[in-house]
């Protein structure tokens, strides 16, 4: 049996999000590239605050085409929370890519 999806879960700066969703495009070969997360941040960039906004894509991850949602909810203080849902394969690489770019700045 397919395990279920695993979410990952991240809260940064909304100015960050386009760099986020940028590293987490180069884990797909296709379904989720430059023009869908574009898409992703001119809607992050007029969501209005408490206010989810979900988007669901099909990627191919590894050969294996599977379901990745993205899901954004924006605080009063310009804080955004990002939460994928993927594969548990694909969760661990999109958790690395997020990771790593948060980490190199500091956060």
């Amino acid at each position: 049996m397919a395990a279920g999806p695993e979410r990952v879960t991240t809260s940064f700066d909304v100015k960050l999000a386009g760099a986020v969703l940028g590293k987490v495009t180069h884990l797909f070969t296709s379904g989720f590239g430059p023009a869908e997360s574009s898409r992703v941040v001119q809607d992050i960039n007029v969501l209005r605050p408490d206010r989810p906004k979900v988007w669901q894509f099909t990627v191919q991850y590894h050969g294996q085409s599977e379901a990745l949602e993205i899901r954004a909810l924006l605080d009063d203080l310009g804080q955004i929370d990002l939460d994928f849902a993927t594969s548990p394969d694909a969760a661990r690489a999109v958790r690395a890519a997020v990771d790593g770019y948060l980490n190199s700045r500091g956060r």
